[in-house]
């Protein structure tokens, strides 16, 4: 059988996997490859008695100003007169291979320059890198929510909605725990300094780490399917031009949502979760009560009364129930078990005994039908 001469492997590392990467490459030349070119994600081996011996470290002055330009164009014309070529920048690194008969010294000869020179700011660089979008996640997502008070809940009440919140929870993770994994890294890599050697990740481990933007371009695939795949869910079922519902459901709970507009009848809104936890009944219940005492949230729901209102507890054969009025419509909120319902209509009483047993009737029933008011 024909000996093969080249070769195509994964070959991709990040800045703080560099010395992972020299060490391949050292031990690819043991066995009789020399690397010929570095790719996106792989790179080529061609077969060579002696092999050409590599050097890999981070790559510094990446801006476009002039002072790093020409620092850079410096740098690598002086590792050019020692006999080192530059073949590929690739992932934040610069691969160097000997010249073609030459045998130059390590281009890195002590450990202490070479942690002040191009380790310290390198690591410092890739963990903020990696550690931005989750702060910057973190701020937007915070901000966000204390300006709109979206309702969040309404997440867990869709199969979809939550497959993307996990998908994206686990790209964050991950960008977290590989942002703190560098500055771990980077306490280790200052011991150098004081005459200790680089470590060496572990390579399968550092494989992961420069299949990173691999898995971040499935995950953000992912999360975009699912979001688009939810678009439709819940849409409007229209019973006339006056009257519509809403419904979704998931493996955390049923939610329905009627609404009527009618002059003769009176407006009516009615909400209901049927919740298989317990913690998103509470919360759906709590917010329920917090959103009529925001005036900004009762304007963006689109509630059938203007102007804000602070329910009172009442005691109507409920678990738990709060009542409210404002103008000629009333409200009731309440909690049974699970199951969790808010109700707002025009010049009814909620709290009467006939309006209270359909209630009851209809948390017992489907959703699909309505109560009378």
């Amino acid at each position: 059988m024909r000996e093969k001469t080249k070769c195509t492997r994964w070959f991709r590392y990040t800045i703080e996997d560099a010395k992972a990467a020299q060490a391949e490459l050292d031990q690819r030349a043991e066995q009789g490859w020399e690397l010929e070119e570095v790719g996106l994600f792989t790179a080529t081996f061609r077969r060579a008695e002696h092999p050409r011996p590599c050097w890999v470290e981070p790559a510094r002055w990446k801006s476009v100003r002039r002072k790093d330009e020409d620092a850079r164009a410096d740098y690598l014309a002086l590792c050019d007169e020692a006999g080192w070529e530059l073949i590929s920048e690739d992932g934040g690194l610069f691969y160097f291979r000997a010249r073609e008969g030459t045998d130059p010294a390590p281009i890195q000869t002590d450990a202490g320059v070479e942690w002040e020179d191009v380790w310290k700011k390198a690591l410092a660089d890739q963990a903020w890198n990696l550690l931005y979008i989750a702060v910057s996640w973190a701020i937007c997502a915070i901000g966000r929510y204390l300006r709109d008070q979206p309702r969040l809940w309404e997440l867990f009440l869709s199969n979809l909605a939550m497959a993307a919140q996990l998908l994206l929870l686990l790209w964050l993770g991950i960008d977290l725990f590989l942002g703190l994994r560098v500055v771990f890294y980077r306490k280790r890599c200052r011991r150098a300094a004081e005459g200790e050697p680089f470590p060496v990740p572990r390579r399968w481990a550092a494989r992961f780490r420069g299949a990173y933007p691999l898995v971040c371009g499935a995950l953000i695939a992912a999360t975009a399917l699912c979001v688009l795949l939810a678009v439709g869910e819940g849409e409007t079922n229209h019973i006339d031009h006056a009257a519509y519902t809403q419904e979704q459901h998931s493996v955390l709970g049923d939610y329905f949502e009627y609404r009527r507009f009618s002059q003769a009848e009176g407006d009516l809104w009615v909400e209901r979760a049927d919740c298989r936890a317990g913690w998103l009944a509470d919360w759906i219940c709590g917010d329920f009560r917090a959103s009529e005492g925001n005036a900004d949230r009762v304007h963006r729901e689109v509630h059938p009364h203007d102007g804000a209102v602070i329910p009172r507890e009442a005691e109507l054969g409920f678990d738990e129930a709060w009542i409210y009025s404002i103008g000629e419509y009333s409200g009731l909120i309440l909690r049974d078990g699970d199951q969790v319902a808010r109700i707002e209509a025009e010049e009814t009483d909620l709290t009467s005994a006939e309006t209270l047993g359909a209630i009851r009737a209809w948390l017992a029933e489907s959703p699909d039908w309505q109560p009378e008011a």
